[in-house]
This record gives C-alpha cells, structure tokens and sequence, in this order.
C-alpha cells in the first residue's frame, strides 16, 4: 500500500508494473535520443526556462523547497543535454524508457524495483537520520526533503533514488513514479502514465497491475 501524507503540495502518479524483461540494447535509448533531436530542432536557440512545459517541474522542485534554478529536476537536466548536443546516457530498456519519458513529459520520473521495497510505502518529509547510498555513489541527507519511504526507510526521491531499490536486468516487477506538482492537471497526469506504461510494454513486456495518482491525504 501507498500513502502520501498531509499538506504535500505536490502530486505522484504511480504504474505498477509485472512481467518485466528487462535487457542492455539500444532500442529505447533510440527513442529518447529521437525525443532529444525534436527538442533541439524545434528549441535549439530558445532559453531552457522558456520551452513550453519547463515550469510544471520547477515548480514541483519550488513545492518541495528547491531553487531548480540550482539544482535542476532530472526532466530539466535532459533537456539541456538535449538542446547543447551532448551524451545521453544509456542504462537498460526500462531506465532508458524512463528517461525518455521524463524528457518528452518534462517532468521528473523514478522507477524502483518492487521486489527491492518492503511493506508499505509513504510519501513525506524527512526527518533527522534519513538518508541513503543514492545512485551516483554518494550519501545525500534527506531531513526535511520530499521522501519515499519504505519499512526499512528512505528509497528514494525527486533528486537522485537510492541503489537499495535500483533498477537491474532481474528486475521483474517495478513502480514507476511521475513527480508533477498540486495544480497539474489529473487528466494529463493519467494520460502521461498510460503512455509511459505503453512504451514500457513496447520495450519491456509486462503488464500494468494498477495507476494509482497520489495527492495530500
């Protein structure tokens, strides 16, 4: 079960995800590197903060108390990789599906291994001692920072998620997260996880087990 406590001003859809294969190829990473090129065509000369659909994570980042002008969503650092040309990373079908969907959204993205959480989820503050290994092999603090958290604690949040519940090629069963503030629209929201779950089959197999969009309790 999941739970998202009160007075979070921010909104979490969650795909729930079984079956899953998920391999080394190029074939998704194509498709963001695809995503990247019409961005560039279309926003190559154009200030990052005006490209239509920016401001839906800066203000999600803004909610959860960070100046995205500092660090920037995930969503925001593609799209600037994207419009200077530079390398996109490739992972495993199901990260590289991932990425390419927070880039073509806009909006930050997380997916775990299902397998790797236990009992419930909650989605709150942190408090003192939260915290984890994340995946860029560094320890980050999460006390007073936007958290999932699961029996055994902090997995994972909007900046960098944890290597406890990292996506791998055994991965088998998996949540996918999309992290969009109070105000976005629901419909959008939904429509948006419908598609990320569509280009997750296309890619990794499996089958959607439950969408679930989560708000202030």
């Amino acid at each position: 079960m999941w739970q998202m406590g009160a007075n979070l001003p921010v909104q979490l859809a969650v795909i729930e995800m079984k079956g899953l294969t998920v391999v080394r190829n190029n074939a998704a990473y194509e498709k963001l590197v695809a995503c990247a090129a019409e961005y560039r065509e279309r926003y190559e000369y154009t200030a990052v903060s005006k490209v239509e659909g920016v401001q839906a994570a800066r203000k999600f980042f803004r909610a959860i108390g960070i100046e995205p002008t500092r660090r920037r969503p995930s969503s925001e650092a593609l799209l600037q990789r994207a419009l200077k040309k530079k390398d996109l990373y490739i992972i495993n079908t199901l990260v590289d599906v991932s990425n390419w969907c927070s880039l073509d959204f806009l909006l930050p993205i997380c997916v775990y291994d299902a397998e790797k959480i236990n009992g419930d989820v909650t989605i709150r503050i942190g408090e003192a001692g939260d915290g984890y290994l994340a995946l860029n092999n560094r320890e980050i603090n999460l006390e007073n920072r936007y958290l999932l958290a699961d029996d055994n604690g902090a997995f994972g949040s909007p900046m960098t998620d944890s290597q406890r519940t990292a996506i791998s090629t055994k991965t088998k069963h998996a949540f996918l997260g999309i992290f969009a503030p109070l105000d976005y629209d629901q419909g959008r929201l939904n429509m948006q996880s419908n598609i990320y779950a569509e280009r997750v089959i296309e890619f990794c197999g499996g089958e959607v087990v439950d969408i679930q969009i989560y708000r202030p309790a």
